[in-house]
């Protein structure tokens, strides 16, 4: 095995712990402030750099991998989303103070907005990427549906959250 394939395995590694660990974070119940959230953001954000990296070397890594090591780590960003997925939803069904009424709250609804938009514009090329059979695919039809209604929820929490105050 090469050198990048090893490196692209241990990457593997890492990336089947981070997303066990998010898991762990969903099954913990909602975050209780918007520092945790954040934190828990964080982490998802780095999963998904870490999915992109993977991703990135895999043409290096000639036939050192199985065949359908792509499919598998497509389905890896899929879990991810599904348990950030319904960590959102927790948190925006039912948001802290913070998240509503703070100045910078805005912002951060803004950003969430943005980024749910891009998960839901690829995630069904990213199911037919992944090759997932029809169980799979109706648990994430499910997290589709959640992050329609997180999209819905973060629209009426932007009309109510005070704008960014803006220089002229």
């Amino acid at each position: 095995m090469g050198k990048v394939a090893n490196i692209v395995v241990q990457m593997a590694r890492k990336l089947t712990d981070d997303n066990a660990r998010l898991g762990r974070v969903r099954n913990a119940g909602k975050p209780k402030t918007f520092p945790h959230f954040r934190e828990i953001r964080n982490a998802y954000l780095d999963i998904q750099g870490l999915v992109f990296s993977i991703q990135e070397r895999l043409p290096e890594t000639g036939n050192d991998l199985p065949p359908n090591f792509p499919q598998w780590v497509i389905r890896q960003k899929l879990t991810a989303i599904a348990h950030f997925t319904d960590i959102s939803y927790a948190f925006v069904s039912d948001p802290p103070l913070a998240l509503t009424s703070s100045l910078g709250a805005f912002d951060v609804l803004q950003a969430e907005q943005k980024a749910f938009s891009e998960t839901l514009n690829a995630f069904d090329m990213m199911l037919m990427e992944a090759g997932i059979d029809d169980k799979t695919a109706d648990e994430l039809d499910a997290t589709r549906t959640k992050i329609e209604q997180i999209l819905g929820m973060i629209e009426t929490l932007l009309q109510n959250s005070p704008k960014v105050l803006q220089e002229f």
